[in-house]
C-alpha cells in the first residue's frame, strides 16, 4: 500500500469525499512528485467510475469536483435542484467507496 492509498482509504466513504475534494492537488501533484502510483491511483478512480456510478452521477462528479463547479452551477447547468445533485453526490461516494471494498477484500 503506498502513501496515498493511506492517505485516500478509498473504501470508506470518507476516503472517497477526502479524494474528491483533493482531486485537483492530486492530479497537480503527479506532475511534481514524480510518483507513479498517483497516475495508477487516478485512473484506477476514473475506472471505477465507470463501473460503478450511473452516467447522471459521473456527469455530476466530474462537473462538480474535475471542473470545480458549485453545486448550484451544477444544478444550474443540468437543469436540476441543488438537492437532487446533493443526492448525486451522495450516492456516487456510497457507491465509489463500496466498490473499493470489494476489490480491498478481494485482494486486488
Amino acid at each position: 500500500m503506498n502513501k496515498y492509498e493511506n492517505a485516500y482509504k478509498l473504501e470508506t466513504e470518507a476516503g472517497v469525499s477526502a479524494f474528491l475534494n483533493d482531486y485537483h492537488k492530486i492530479a497537480e501533484a503527479r506532475f511534481y512528485a514524480n510518483d507513479l502510483a498517483i497516475s495508477d491511483m487516478l485512473l484506477d478512480f476514473e475506472f471505477a467510475m465507470r463501473k460503478c456510478l450511473t452516467e447522471r452521477q459521473r456527469e455530476v462528479v466530474k462537473l462538480r469536483f474535475f471542473n470545480d463547479l458549485r453545486q448550484v452551477d451544477v444544478a444550474d447547468l443540468l437543469k436540476l435542484n441543488q438537492q437532487t445533485i446533493q443526492e448525486h453526490i451522495q450516492k456516487a461516494v456510497k457507491n465509489l467507496a463500496s466498490y473499493h471494498m470489494i476489490l480491498k477484500a478481494r485482494g486486488e
